[in-house]
């Protein structure tokens, strides 16, 4: 494993990739979590060969190598932080330090410990189905699962995006689920926003928003998301 040093940026972005399960969009790596990884780094890191670049030149997918997580690994387990990281930096590599000796108490590797982490929590596991009533005559459709709208939605972004990567507007999306409850599209959303490979973000320049886009967003966590990108799983 190469021993080169990093900058705190590059650093950060193969914490990023970690996290986010080995792939991301470039630009969700700044619009996102504040990490801006210019063309040098990015090169650089492909040329240690700790991250493959693939996509577009529009829409670049960064994917954590094996190698990658080697080397986060070993920043896990330094204990001490890059200088001038200040008190955050000294605290944040404490924090992995405990991470490490847990993972080695346990023999679990990084991929273990990600894998665990993205396990969907209570909230996204769907409800258990309590007993049936009495059955009563009716007409109404049945409603669909969160994994049948998810499919849904998954399968309108397909249709509507020129290519794997690209940015599709939410207002396209939602008019090929038209049919589906609103609720349930945005939900299907936020737990497709946590999933490998799908990321939504908002529209860079809010000064050109047009009702129709604005209206379309969803809002995660405290933020309004007007488009949304998958990569081939």
């Amino acid at each position: 494993m190469s021993d080169e040093k990093l900058t705190s940026v590059e650093t950060a972005a193969l914490f990023i990739l970690l996290t986010e399960a080995g792939e991301a969009l470039n630009v969700k790596l700044a619009q996102e979590h504040g990490c801006k990884l210019e063309k040098r780094s990015r090169e650089k890191l492909e040329k240690l060969r700790l991250i493959q670049v693939g996509g577009t030149p529009r829409r670049l997918v960064l994917r954590l190598t094996e190698a990658g997580r080697d080397r986060c690994r070993a920043e896990f387990a330094a204990g001490s932080p890059p200088p001038r990281s200040g008190p955050m930096g000294g605290a944040l590599y404490a924090l992995l330090l405990t991470v490490d000796r847990f993972l080695t108490a346990q023999g679990l590797s990084l991929g273990d410990f990600v894998t665990a982490s993205n396990a969907p929590v209570a909230d996204d596991l769907p409800a258990v189905p309590a007993a049936p009533a009495a059955a009563e005559p009716t007409s109404a459709e049945p409603a669909l699962d969160e994994r049948a709208v998810e499919e849904r939605v998954r399968a309108a972004y397909w249709k509507v995006a020129p290519q794997a990567g690209d940015l599709v507007d939410l207002a396209d999306l939602r008019d090929l689920v038209d049919d589906l409850d609103r609720a349930d599209v945005d939900a299907a959303l936020r737990r497709l926003h946590r999933q490998r490979g799908v990321t939504l973000v908002p529209e860079a320049n809010q000064k050109s928003l047009d009702p129709r886009i604005k209206a379309a967003a969803v809002v995660i966590g405290d933020q309004a998301k007007h488009m949304i990108s998958m990569v081939a799983s």
